[in-house]
């Protein structure tokens, strides 16, 4: 289905782009033009729909896609505002530099969005991922910073002092510089130096047993809200129940009630008062080994699907997740753990939360 509307995306946009470019104004910039608008829209659909997915598992955006690809897709679309034939009216009017309809249309939302990637990776991500491998965020911040000022400004000096254009193909409309490209700039040379040369990085959290017993009570709540009727209807019932003691038990029957009461009362204190020791015990980093299947030998049965007992597949099963269990470490696809979560908070192979 994905494939399908791309191709018909495109194919829309190449037909728009070749009227355009034959029948109204012949331009080679026109055609592409539209092709590129129409690039721009499947490309969009891509970012939204991969937006949604980690979102609906709490997934960082701490991939190559969202992060490289995306901020070299805006500078794309910004220098090719000063060759499309769409949208060039300059909005600084009376001014040496450009800024266009189609900068603020194609390029800004990329740009900002990659200047915010790049910030993450020195202040929020701790490792970027590309497919399978992952490079640590930080030194990794600082190679995608000095590429941004490298190929903005390797383009100007192409474009301003190498290119003769009056021998290329490709003919541009505006030679004035373009003023997003020179506060990219500036934003990129600011996050390298204030957040990557003088800013600390984030560090991991050690995997202690408060951590470990904090993440799994928010997680808990998440997936089984407590609701907040109960206590009140339980302070209603208590209230009642001692109005009709004491309008139907005798005087001398009171001191017996009242004593009782504050025998309860001294029980619950104690009972608090040993639990919370239990709590604060000495912590110690959790054994990793745990996450593994408990198995002396492994087999492949050790990697099946919780739920449908069917082991991964690529590409069938490209982009479902997995998910591990943190006390038996059995996998299950994360679309049917979500469908489980629904009706239980328990593994469903070990019975823990």
């Amino acid at each position: 289905m994905v494939k399908k509307s791309t191709a018909i995306i495109t194919v829309i946009f190449l037909l728009i782009g070749l009227i355009h470019s034959v029948i109204i104004e012949p331009s080679i910039n026109i055609f592409l033009t539209w092709f590129f608008i129409g690039l721009w829209i499947i490309f969009t659909i891509k970012i939204i729909e991969n937006t949604k997915r980690y979102r609906e598992f709490n997934s960082p955006h701490n991939t190559a896609f969202f992060i490289v690809v995306i901020v070299f897709v805006g500078i794309f679309y910004t220098i090719w505002s000063n060759f499309t034939g769409l949208f060039v009216d300059n909005i600084l009017r009376d001014s040496n530099l450009y800024l266009s309809w189609w900068s603020l249309l194609f390029g800004l939302p990329y740009i900002i969005y990659g200047l915010i990637a790049l910030y993450r990776c020195f202040k929020k991500y701790n490792v970027v991922y590309f497919g399978t491998n992952s490079i640590k965020a930080r030194p990794f911040g600082f190679i995608l910073a000095i590429s941004i000022l490298i190929s903005i400004i390797t383009y100007w000096i192409i474009f301003y002092v190498v290119i003769d254009f009056y021998e290329f193909p490709l003919v541009p409309l505006n030679f004035s510089i373009d003023l997003l490209l020179l506060l990219m700039i500036i934003n990129t040379s600011l996050i390298f130096i204030i957040a990557g040369i003088f800013g600390k990085g984030v560090r991991l959290p050690r995997l202690t047993r408060d951590y470990v017993t904090r993440r799994s009570r928010s997680l808990d709540s998440i997936t089984r809200p407590v609701s907040s009727t109960r206590p009140t209807r339980q302070r209603q019932r208590t209230r009642t129940s001692r109005t009709v003691s004491s309008r139907t038990t005798p005087p001398s029957q009171i001191h017996t009630v009242r004593s009782s009461t504050r025998t309860k009362t001294k029980t619950r204190a104690s009972t608090k008062t040993t639990t919370i020791p239990l709590r604060k015990q000495s912590s110690k980093v959790r054994n990793l080994d745990k996450y593994k299947p408990k198995a002396a030998i492994l087999s492949p049965d050790d990697f099946k699907c919780i739920f449908c007992f069917k082991l991964p597949q690529l590409p069938k099963d490209q982009g479902r997740g997995i998910v591990l269990c943190p006390n038996c470490g059995f996998p299950a696809h994360a679309d049917e753990f979500k469908d489980w979560l629904r009706n239980s908070s328990l593994c469903s192979r070990c019975d823990t939360p």
